[in-house]
This record gives structure tokens, C-alpha cells and sequence, in this order.
């Protein structure tokens, strides 16, 4: 059973606050299941407030009243990797709304951010037809696709969720668990009966403090999802969307104190932000800022967020997609040719965003 915590309780080199070392499991070694009284090691983050500090590659920003949007630059310790990390951080008990916002034809971060008058806007779900998608009431996708685009790579993204009333109420749950596909079709129409918006993804990160992420590739084995050529390494094949080092992510969060987190980590750029695999991305969150639970979005060139008053004075990008690092971007934007800049938006159809009630 892994602990989560770097250390034994002390203070973390690069600000990411102070936890306890976790307690001596009921059985350790034993198999894991809900004994009345047992234990586990992440049972220790319960309560636990974390934030990093400014310095040692921190900076924290107030942006709003209950808004604070944390970047990390440098050397990141749980990876070894150089890194660009940015959070903001939401005080939902705060006047704020968190959305989910639905464009088709499909649209960039930085045009949602403006048109909804949005305080910070993150990149929402993969591929329409690998999730279910309802929007203010109205039912969008239904995990049409069995799987993944023409890759013939079996589909495997809609293992959890985030649902929100589009004001206040944000609940992310691993609601298809060890579930075949046929078992998420069903289970997530029944709770499109009662649930106002809701969004599909994979893999879960951290449920109820538990660092599922750490294991989703040990549960996905790669010769488990061959493609149509009879290939195991295939770029949608789970265990290597996930297992990869490089690439830049997207994910959700929420804290036991009612704090929602927008999260965006940069890739593909030797020497700059290398990127995160889904293991090291949960360890990182736990580490930074232990939120109870959090969901991994759309990545790679999709990852972008947008924060009010910082970044690309234009646009408020504050990341630096990779969509034009070797090629023109899909959102018109020129080629690369002295450097990251925060163009190469790749247009989406899916975006969170936070906003003033």
C-alpha cells in the first residue's frame, strides 16, 4: 500500500505545507476493502489544510476575494522533471458559480473566457463520443463511441465524473468504478435522470483522499488494449496516455474545506515543462494541496487556462500550449520560432469556468 506523503510530516523543500506521517494501517499488506475500522495511510490527510508558500519556484497571486491562483516554475520533486504548474484555486463559499460550458462548433479557452465574463477558464473532456455529456438539462453524448476515434483502441474515459448545478454545487465521483462499458452506459443514464450537468473522464486521481491515480496504469495493462493493427503501444492505449512523462495535463480538484482547483501542468518542451505522467500528477496534488478529490481532463495540446489579469495581456492565457510548438495552431495561431508563447489554443467543446454570482 504506497504512502502519499514525501517525508515523515516535515516541512516540504518547495512550500507544499506539512502533513503528519500517515498511521500504521489495521492490516497492513492485506487487501484493501471497507472493514469496519480499518485504516489506510491517506486517512491521515483528513482535515489537513495544504498550500504552497511563495518561494523555492512558488508564486501566489490573489486574484479575486477567495480566488488564488498558485504557478509553480523550477525543478519539481516528485517527478525530478522540470515543470510549469498553475492552480487556481476557488473559495466556493465565496459568491462564485463554477460552469461547465458546451460550444459546438468548438471554440478556444481564451473566447469562452471572454464571452462568459470568466474569472479562470480550464479545457473540459476528451472526445464528444468517449463521454456523457448533459448540459443544463440537455443530453449531449452517451458514450457513443466503443472506442477511441478510428484507433480501434477500446474505450476507456469515462470511468468517473464531475457534477455541478452550474452555480455552487461541484461534486467529482468515481462513479463507474470497475465498471465494463455497457455498465457505464447504463449507470450514467440513470444518473442523467436526476443530475442537472454532468461530465465523464479518466482516470479518477484522488477519491476521498485515496490516490487512485498512482494505480490506474496497474489497472490498465497495456497489452490489454491493442488497436486495430494488433498494437499494444498506441498513443490511446490507457496505459501509455497516462504512463507518459511528456505530456501536458488538465485536471480538476476539490478540497475537504470547500475550495475548488482549476490545475493545468505544461509538456512537451525538453528543458522547459516536461510534462507529467497520472501517477506523478496525483502524488503532486497530494503533496501541494491534498484535495479530497480530483479528476484528470483532457490533455496534451488541449491543456489551457486562463486567469483574470494575468498572462498574455490579450487573451489571459497564462500556460503555454503546445498546439504550435512544430506547426501552425489549430486556432490559426503562427508556428513557435523564438520560444513557448501562449498561443497554440487547440480549439475544444467542453471548458469549466469560474464566475462572479
Amino acid at each position: 500500500m504506497p504512502l502519499l506523503l514525501i517525508g515523515c510530516g516535515g516541512k516540504d523543500p518547495e512550500g507544499g505545507g506539512e502533513l503528519p506521517p500517515p498511521p500504521t494501517p489495521v492490516n497492513p499488506g492485506g487487501g484493501g476493502g471497507d472493514k469496519p475500522g480499518e485504516t489506510h495511510p491517506w486517512d491521515a490527510n483528513r482535515g489537513k489544510v495544504v498550500r504552497p508558500q511563495a518561494g523555492n519556484g512558488w508564486t501566489v497571486t490573489p486574484v479575486e476575494d477567495g480566488i488564488t491562483y498558485y504557478a509553480f516554475e523550477g525543478t519539481e520533486s516528485v517527478s525530478g522533471a522540470k515543470q510549469h504548474v498553475y492552480v487556481t484555486d476557488i473559495d466556493m463559499s465565496k459568491p462564485y458559480a463554477v460552469k461547465l460550458v458546451y460550444n459546438n462548433p468548438t471554440t478556444t479557452a481564451s473566447k469562452v473566457f471572454a464571452k462568459e465574463n470568466a474569472i479562470a477558464c480550464i479545457n473540459g473532456g476528451y472526445e464528444r463520443a468517449a463521454l456523457y455529456l448533459k448540459v443544463n438539462g440537455t443530453t449531449i453524448s452517451t458514450i457513443t463511441a466503443s472506442t477511441i476515434g478510428t484507433t480501434g483502441v477500446p474505450q476507456w474515459k469515462s470511468e468517473a465524473a464531475i457534477y455541478l448545478n452550474q452555480d455552487q454545487d461541484v461534486r467529482i465521483e468515481f462513479t463507474g468504478k470497475d465498471m465494463t462499458l455497457d455498465q457505464w452506459r447504463t449507470t450514467y443514464t440513470e444518473r442523467a435522470k436526476k443530475e442537472n450537468t454532468f461530465m465523464t473522464s479518466a482516470p479518477m486521481l484522488i477519491d476521498d483522499f485515496e490516490p487512485v491515480g498512482e494505480q490506474f496504469c496497474d489497472k490498465h495493462p497495456k497489452s490489454s488494449y491493442i488497436d486495430k493493427d494488433g498494437k499494444d503501444s498506441n498513443s490511446e492505449n490507457p496505459y501509455v496516455h497516462q504512463g507518459s512523462n511528456s505530456n501536458p495535463r488538465t485536471a480538476i480538484a476539490k478540497t475537504e474545506d470547500n475550495h475548488v482547483l482549476f490545475i493545468v501542468v505544461d509538456g512537451r518542451r525538453s528543458g522547459f515543462a516536461t510534462g507529467i505522467s497520472a501517477k506523478n500528477l496525483t502524488k503532486f496534488l497530494v503533496k501541494n494541496f491534498n484535495p479530497q478529490y480530483a479528476l484528470n481532463l483532457d490533455g496534451g495540446g488541449s491543456s489551457t487556462m486562463c486567469v483574470k489579469g494575468l498572462g498574455d495581456p490579450e487573451t489571459n492565457v497564462v500556460n503555454y500550449p503546445c498546439d504550435n510548438r512544430s506547426e501552425p495552431g489549430k486556432d490559426g495561431s503562427p508556428q513557435e520560432t523564438s520560444g513557448p508563447d501562449h498561443a497554440g489554443q487547440r480549439p475544444r467543446d467542453t471548458f469549466f469556468v469560474v464566475v462572479k454570482k
